[in-house]
């Protein structure tokens, strides 16, 4: 274990540093092939385990508390993300759907390791401190994600390439 943590918050931490590395990799490479697709489900399944895992810690507040409601968020943003990949035939805006999703999940990653951040480097000397700056840290990550995924996403009516060129050309490429 790592100083005090639980074993339970070993474990969220690990696999919450391994989420933020494989979100910036997914972020900046291509967005298609085996590559993408793996380190996808790497993340999804890290993500479906630390957010359970958020669920099991209550050393905060000792309570179940707003942390514990992003985690139910973050897990809704990942399923939201999946369940357009796994429909068959995939719906025509797919792609729009699943990095909105996606992104947003690692949005919410990332607000949380602000918040770690600035309530474990001591900034903060009550709880109402605390909560401010969480909610300070939450604020500016996501003023900062919005902008950022407004700016890159995909068009709402893309289609997935090889479908559009069955529909205009008849035959795929």
């Amino acid at each position: 274990m790592l100083g005090n943590l639980t074993s339970a918050g070993t474990l969220h931490l690990v696999l919450a540093m391994f989420r933020i590395v494989i979100g910036l990799v997914q972020l900046l490479r291509p967005k298609r092939g085996a590559g993408h697709r793996a380190r996808g489900y790497a993340f999804v399944y890290a993500m479906l385990v630390t957010d359970g895992t958020a669920l099991l810690l209550y050393r905060f507040t000792g309570q179940f508390n707003v942390l514990h409601v992003g985690a139910i968020a973050n897990l809704i943003c990942i399923v939201m993300a999946i369940v357009p990949m796994l429909r068959n035939p995939r719906p025509k805006n797919w792609k729009y759907h699943h990095y909105y999703w996606i992104a947003w999940s690692y949005v919410g990653l990332m607000s949380a390791a602000a918040t770690q951040i600035v309530v474990r480097l001591g900034l903060s000397t009550t709880p109402g401190q605390a909560w401010a700056m969480t909610f300070a840290a939450t604020m500016t990550v996501s003023a900062i994600s919005y902008i950022l995924i407004a700016r890159n996403r995909p068009s709402p009516e893309q289609g997935s390439a090889s479908a559009s060129t069955i529909l205009h050309q008849g035959v795929p490429s």
